[in-house]
């Protein structure tokens, strides 16, 4: 895909870790942020939960954004409006569904399944665009390496989350502990990627560029 090739690597070195980061430490972010007045410990549980399960979907969301243009570069709105159209139905039947069983968790499984979908339908909608429609060895190599970078991130995360559990459930503390945490998560994760090559710090400036040109 080249320069799609390009952003799809950027975007998914910032998604997929973010994605991480929701599955893993969902708590922390959801109590420090907003367990305060009417929130119990209780709701922060959870409203975490539903946090990790949207995690699981943010990389679709992002995927999306890189395929679609493929088919409006072709003039062909209709085919990616189909396309939503289904998601919307599976996103409506699976959260209806599934409300009598689990509640109010329906909603994020059932939005999650349906970014998915619209994933696979548009993978499967732009398999007769040829060679600009495909991923290149270089893309599949890379997201492999951003992956493993970000489950060294989201392990070493999940430990110092535990470290720290004690000051982020205190008082102002929290907020210190809650920047720690993200900061630490970040320097984790790219210095992993950098040491598995999955991306150099001077692409993202590169790309930052050329959105701006």
């Amino acid at each position: 895909m080249g320069r799609a090739d390009d952003y799809g690597e950027v975007s998914l070195a910032l998604t997929v870790p973010s994605a991480v980061a929701l599955v893993v430490i969902p708590l922390p972010l959801v109590s420090v942020l907003f367990e305060r007045g009417a929130a119990t410990a209780a709701d922060s549980r959870a409203i975490a939960l539903a946090v990790a399960i949207y995690g699981l979907g943010l990389p679709a969301f992002v995927l999306q954004k890189i395929l679609q243009p493929l088919f409006f570069a072709r003039e062909d709105t209709r085919t990616p409006f189909r396309f939503a159209l289904v998601a919307m139905v599976i996103n409506a039947v699976a959260a209806i569904g599934l409300a009598p069983v689990l509640g109010w968790y329906a909603p994020a499984i059932a939005t999650t399944l349906a970014g998915w979908a619209m994933v696979a339908l548009l993978l499967r909608g732009s398999r007769g665009m040829g060679e600009v429609a495909r991923f290149d060895a270089r893309f599949h190599r890379r997201i492999r390496r951003i992956c493993a970078a970000a489950v060294v991130m989201g392990a070493l995360l999940w430990g110092a989350a535990q470290m720290l559990e004690t000051a982020l459930n205190t008082g102002g503390l929290r907020y210190l502990a809650l920047a720690a945490l993200v900061l630490f998560g970040m320097a984790v994760y790219f210095g992993a990627g950098q040491l598995l090559g999955a991306f150099r710090l001077s692409e993202f400036r590169r790309n930052l560029r050329r959105s701006r040109g």
